[in-house]
């Protein structure tokens, strides 16, 4: 429909339609008209979408032969209807003008249409016509609607093809990755509140590194890497409790004699060097891999009634893992992790008096990037 027609006119007359072509034909019904509507505009390409090559695949698609359509044109309380007949072979078109009507009398109309259109025909034995509720303004709506995203669709399969090209070229050739990386290295003591008591049983750093990885072949990389931290968290554990104290609440209390009150210091050194399997998929590189690694650290922490002091000093081997994302520019973003095996146990000095406690984990988290050469 165009111009001054309500949605309830609209309906009115489509029904009124349907219930006259009902005498002559079986009808498709609507949504399935619109499902392989939709099929249509999703396979034709851009220069192949014109109306009547939507129309003649849609036939073709629900296998009938006939199509009709109603248009209803309004300008103010005047009407002009007009219903199209589209078969394989040819197209007839029957159009009336009612001046000053209202919708009954163009009911009358669309019967007296349908009339001299297809005159005394009798119903089909299989459903053999078409009636779109959309006229032929919003059928084209629906096709350029339809262009629009395909064309977006195709423009942006394009430019990702045109970016993983890029990035696949940058796969193949590159030898060196340079790596600035932030740094989270965890220490987790095993828990002996018998034999040690007070004592320090976890120990948290934060610091900056750098590294290189070198690709040798396609699918495998060394990897060395080093890093500075300095301590951000530190638990000390009683026989009946645990205290976690963290830096960001340094100084809060100065008095000395005062319950709350800490002091926490210290910082680790670490180093090492792998050897991982990659697998690539589109921009991400995934890799698995395993080497050596050492390290060395101290930590402190002093309270109102004690002071705890550890010191370590480990190497051994370790497990690596991680994801890079890679951008045209060179340029890629990771994620990694380290799992560290201790074989080596820390020394605490807990108020002067050394022990040596076992670790049960030594975790790292690296988060960075990284320039492709």
């Amino acid at each position: 429909s165009m111009g001054d027609v309500s949605d309830t006119r609209k309906q009115i007359l489509q029904n009124t339609l349907e219930n006259e072509l009902k005498t002559h034909f079986r009808l498709v019904p609507q949504q399935k008209f619109e499902e392989v509507q939709e099929k249509v505009f999703e396979e034709l390409e851009y220069e192949e979408c014109t109306e009547d090559q939507c129309i003649m695949m849609i036939q073709e698609m629900l296998q009938v032969e006939n199509v009709f359509h109603l248009q209803v044109i309004g300008e103010g309380s005047d009407t002009q209807l007009s219903l199209g007949w589209r078969t394989l072979d040819e197209k007839k078109k029957e159009t009336d003008i009612c001046l000053k009507c209202g919708t009954f009398q163009l009911n009358d109309k669309v019967r007296d249409l349908v009339e001299k259109l297809v005159g005394g025909k009798k119903v089909e034995p299989e459903p053999v016509v078409v009636v779109s509720r959309d006229d032929e303004e919003e059928l084209r709506k629906q096709r350029e609607e339809e262009l629009r995203r395909q064309r977006e669709e195709k423009q942006e399969d394009e430019e990702d093809l045109k970016s993983l090209s890029v990035v696949n070229e940058i796969f193949q050739s590159r030898k060196y990755n340079l790596l600035g990386m932030y740094v989270s290295s965890y220490i987790n003591v095993k828990n002996e509140p018998k034999r040690v008591s007070p004592y320090i049983n976890y120990l948290s750093y934060d610091g900056f590194g750098i590294g290189v990885n070198y690709y040798h072949l396609d699918n495998y990389h060394y990897s060395t890497n080093v890093f500075v931290g300095y301590l951000t968290r530190i638990t000390k554990t009683t026989s009946d409790n645990s205290t976690n104290y963290s830096y960001l609440d340094l100084g809060k209390v100065s008095d000395s004699t005062s319950s709350e009150f800490f002091d926490m210091f210290g910082e680790n050194f670490y180093v090492d060097v792998s050897f991982n399997r990659n697998w690539i998929y589109k921009k991400w590189n995934f890799w698995l891999g395993g080497g050596l690694y050492s390290e060395s650290g101290s930590g402190t922490i002093i309270t109102s009634n004690e002071i705890i002091k550890t010191s370590f000093s480990s190497s051994g081997p370790l497990f690596d893992g991680g994801v890079d994302y890679n951008f045209e520019n060179g340029i890629n973003i990771f994620m990694r992790m380290i799992g560290a095996l201790y074989t080596s146990p820390i020394t605490q000095e807990v108020n002067k008096q050394d022990y040596e406690t076992d670790v049960n984990s030594s975790i790292k988290y690296n988060v960075g990037l990284g320039f492709n050469l």
